[in-house]
């Protein structure tokens, strides 16, 4: 399925932030230590993850069920985790 004009432009900025957050994880030398000792690169990672949960929300039905082995539901849930619940984080997920 080709995605319309909005979708492509949600994903692109999705995986914007994805790169982000791949940038950071080279900043701190991908190490799960400095991930779990370091609150900027966490919160840097989780405003970055809450920016992918919002877009999702944003992706079309059509687009949406034409993926499904994206999880939806699931990045959905992590947008509330890391807006709602963030001392229930469990950092060795994210």
């Amino acid at each position: 399925m080709k995605l319309n004009d909005k979708d492509e432009h949600i994903i692109r900025r999705m995986l914007k932030y994805c790169d982000d957050i791949c940038a950071l994880m080279k900043q701190y030398d991908n190490s799960f230590l400095r991930y779990r000792t370091e609150i900027a690169f966490q919160y840097s990672c989780g405003m970055c993850l809450i920016q992918i949960d919002e877009l999702a929300g944003r992706v079309s039905e059509e687009a949406a069920r034409a993926n499904p082995g994206i999880t939806w539901r699931a990045i959905k849930g992590m947008r509330n985790i890391h807006a709602h619940d963030y001392d229930r984080i469990d950092h060795s997920i994210v």
